[in-house]
């Protein structure tokens, strides 16, 4: 007994002792979670002196960073604010913070040419393609003496334009509607409008508004001045523009009392159905017994917004007689009004003509004392026949003092028609009327900083987007447009007015140009595009949008002062300052954007449009920006100022061909039949966007020169040569 007591007990010992039956001692605890990499901005690249910020995501966290390319610890300097960098640095930084592990070393080297002195300064707004900064200002800038260098804008305030009227949008009955009697509190429609309509604070300026006369597809209903029931009213005794009184007329006089110097432009989507061959505001033509009347319904409609008895007082600048004359829309109000009763192709036979309308139009105005100006066509960039026909008429181009040039929309053809029809009709403006944003557009930015910036460079005078203000579902509507986008959005539930992303991209513009201004040579760089500015009080403005898919480093070279920038891909800055200009050459060894001419001309054939000049277009060669095209024999474009040094060997040139090849593309220096510099064959490429680049060998070309690129046509054909993006010498 007594032995198996012992045994039992001398085996639960060896199991007490490590028998392979007890849990193992628990893990360690697992590391804290590193804390984020600091953030910098602005981002890497080429700049004058700036300063950097760092900022980290994690919370609480503690930033510490060196500037000598040594890694960073705990010891280094920590983080208190923007980070003076005045010659090319590298800074590091990590952070830190309870509970977390020290981060990554982040790191960004900031390259700053040499620098000769501080010239004027520059202030930066910049809108990046994430929306993550909007307008936002940047840090200050300055021009130094110091030569630019590498991929520079060029800036020539001597070299004049068109002038600026101003940028805006539309008082539709919906825009109206939302903001007069949805937003809320009220106190929030003044802070919109100011913000609107004034530059103070956060305000963009607005000076060029376009308001319907009558119901849009933004409307709440289908609605004249005159429906009458639908039976005819040939003297207008039942005009009235009673519903304008409730929405439109109070916003566009609190628009105007905010800015004394906006611009308003008026015109029907249809008049009265009795008017029309539809007996409808939907689709149908003018009658040809209503000339009179429909001349009278304008006179009318100014009389009735100009008349300070009854406290209105609203003068409208402009009319055109019809939006959109070449489309009849299924579902909302329009009407057909081709150039001539003898264009047929669009919306098939019209008995009444627009050219018609204006005459009529000239003679009312004038019986009524009325110093309204007409513009015509209110349509899209492809159809430039449209006003060559009608500002071709003997009696409108003796009108000059009262039409005043052409209305576009953008939703058709190419902006750089613009300068066709200014070569064309040089006494004659070029507005940019209407062009919606949209659930359509696929990226918001890029299009508008493209479109808007190759507007200005091709002699538009404004710059109008669509709705002013829609609901959050984008209406209300009347058929139409159901996926348009606004400037401002008035949520119709709550009163809540929120800013959308064309506030942001149209204040680049509107905030800084201010009406009066003229647009000034500026010339476009790699990957980059830009319009430049002077306004009547000196000041200067310079738009420029990174339009390719890397970040890029450019100088901005104005006069003989110079500074240097970075900006992320598809992202915009307006640049302003101050200061007199230099002179300026550009070497003939850098890079020459084909959008970057001065002037472009041609032989001027009538009733041919593409001889009387190169068009610009948005190109999707490598790093976007804009190329040359609708080029027939003899076209040239002029580029000022270019200097060959003590000469150069050869030419390269970046050339896309689907029509009539094999042709030339010369360089003369001085005029079109100035020396010959060299000349490129222009290759098939098979594709109008199907880019390779031609070389040729260069002589005779020492100094600095105006330098005239001409197209010669091959024996096929003396149209459709070729598409041009750049050349550069070597």
């Amino acid at each position: 007994m007594l032995k198996s007591i012992l045994f039992l007990t001398a085996l639960l010992l060896i199991q007490s002792c490590g028998g392979g039956s007890s849990a193992p001692p628990p893990p360690p605890p697992p590391p804290p979670p590193a804390a984020a990499t600091p953030s910098f901005w602005p981002l890497a690249g080429t700049y004058s002196p700036t300063q950097i910020t760092l900022s980290d995501s994690t919370a609480n966290s503690t930033i510490y960073y060196t500037t000598d390319g040594s890694a960073p610890t705990a010891s280094s300097t920590p983080y208190a604010g923007p980070v003076t960098v005045s010659s090319t640095t590298t800074v590091k930084a990590i952070a830190t913070a309870a509970g977390f592990s020290t981060s990554a070393v982040g790191s960004a080297t900031y390259t700053v040419p040499p620098q000769n002195g501080n010239g004027p300064a520059v202030s930066v707004v910049l809108t990046t393609d994430d929306q993550s900064r909007k307008m936002q200002a940047q840090s200050t800038t300055n021009f130094t003496t110091a030569s630019a260098t590498g991929n520079v804008i060029y800036v020539d305030e001597t070299q004049t334009y068109q002038p600026i009227e101003g940028f805006g949008a539309a008082f539709t009955d919906s825009a109206a509607y939302l903001l007069n009697e949805v937003a809320a509190p009220k106190s929030a429609l003044t802070s919109t409008m100011s913000d609107l309509f004034t530059r103070t604070g956060n305000g963009i300026g607005l000076s060029f508004m376009r308001t319907p006369m009558g119901a849009s597809d933004l409307a709440r209903t289908q609605y004249s001045y005159d429906d009458n029931n639908g039976l005819a009213d040939p003297t207008l005794a039942n005009f009235s523009v009673a519903h304008d009184v409730a929405d439109v007329i109070p916003i566009i006089q609190q628009a105007r009392a905010f800015n004394p110097q906006m611009k308003l432009m008026a015109n029907p989507w249809s008049p009265p159905g009795w008017m029309k061959t539809s007996g409808s505001m939907v689709g149908g033509f003018l009658l040809s017994s209503d000339y009179a009347p429909f001349s009278n319904y304008f006179v009318k409609y100014l009389q009735a917004y100009a008349a300070p008895a009854q406290g209105i007082g609203i003068s409208v600048d402009y009319i055109s007689m019809q939006n959109e004359p070449l489309f009849l829309p299924p579902n909302y109000p329009g009407m057909c009004l081709p150039a001539s009763v003898t264009d047929t192709t669009t919306c098939g036979t019209s008995p009444t003509d627009e050219t018609t309308a204006i005459q009529n139009e000239l003679a009312a105005l004038s019986s009524a004392h009325l110093s309204t100006k007409i513009l015509i066509y209110d349509h899209n960039w492809d159809r430039p026949d449209y006003p060559q026909t009608v500002l071709a008429d003997p009696t409108i181009q003796a009108s000059a003092q009262v039409v005043a040039g052409t209305a576009w929309h953008g939703y058709g053809g190419t902006p750089g028609v613009m300068t066709t029809i200014q070569n064309y009709f040089p006494s004659m403006g070029n507005y940019e009327t209407e062009h919606s944003g949209g659930t359509f557009v696929a990226d918001q930015v890029k299009a508008d900083f493209e479109e808007i910036t190759q507007v200005m460079r091709n002699y538009g005078r404004a710059y109008v987007k669509w709705s002013l203000a829609l609901d959050q579902t984008l209406g209300p509507h009347t058929g139409g447009c159901g996926n348009c986008t606004p400037i401002v959005t008035v949520d119709s539930s709550t009163g809540a007015v929120t800013y959308d992303i064309e506030y942001y991209t149209l204040g680049h513009f509107s905030k800084y140009i201010l009406p009066g201004a003229v647009r000034v040579y500026s010339s476009n760089a790699l990957g980059m595009v830009s319009a430049a500015f002077l306004n009547t009080d000196g000041s200067k403005a310079l738009v420029a949008f990174n339009d390719s898919a890397s970040a890029q480093s450019f100088s901005v070279q104005w006069g003989n002062q110079s500074f240097a920038y970075t900006l992320l891909s598809l992202a915009g800055a307006t640049f302003t300052w101050t200061g007199a200009q230099g002179s300026y050459t550009t070497p003939a060894t850098s890079q020459i954007q084909a959008s970057s001419f001065n002037s472009t001309g041609g032989n001027n054939v009538l009733g041919d449009n593409t001889t009387f000049g190169l068009q610009t277009e948005t190109t999707s060669d490598t790093n976007g920006g804009y190329d040359l095209g609708f080029s027939s024999d003899g076209d040239y474009a002029v580029y000022k100022h270019v200097d060959f040094g003590n000469g150069v060997s050869g030419v390269s040139a970046r050339l896309a061909c689907a029509g009539n090849c094999g042709g030339a593309l010369e360089f003369h220096l001085g005029s079109v039949t100035g020396t010959l510099a060299a000349s490129v064959t222009i290759p098939s490429t098979a594709g109008w966007q199907t880019w390779t680049t031609a070389a040729a060998p260069a002589s005779s070309a020492t100094g600095v020169h105006d330098l005239y690129v001409v197209f010669k046509a091959p024996p096929s054909g003396t149209s459709s040569l070729g598409n041009f993006n750049w050349f550069q010498f070597n």
